[in-house]
């Protein structure tokens, strides 16, 4: 879009390539931010433990196994965390402690 403007200097009108933006354009946010908001978080303190060569994968079996702590009144923390290492204990991965498997699981749920 092109718009029109006046020089000062010889008071002549010549052309802009886009029309000069006001402080309130640029200060208002698009639409595209209101809708997709940029997503910040902080990096965790937790550092995963290394397994060096070891492939291993948490299959979405296993994920969905894990239970679902939502922070209501009515849920237990107690229960759920006692739930969590119960599930985890199940789960054996070779050369994989049971404190990295657990790890793996929080980040990823």
């Amino acid at each position: 879009m092109s718009a029109w403007s006046r020089d000062p200097a010889t008071s002549r009108l010549t052309r802009n390539s886009s029309p000069p933006k006001t402080k309130d354009m640029a200060q208002q946010p698009t639409l595209q931010d209101r809708f997709y908001p940029i997503r910040t978080s902080l990096l965790s303190c937790i550092s995963l433990p290394d397994v060096g060569d070891n492939q291993f994968e948490l299959k979405p079996q296993y994920i969905n196994t894990l239970p679902k702590f939502r922070g209501f009144e009515s849920e237990d923390a107690y229960f759920f965390v006692r739930e969590f290492e119960e599930i985890c204990l199940m789960m054996k991965i070779a050369n994989l402690g049971v404190d990295a498997i657990k790890l793996r699981f929080v980040h990823s749920h």
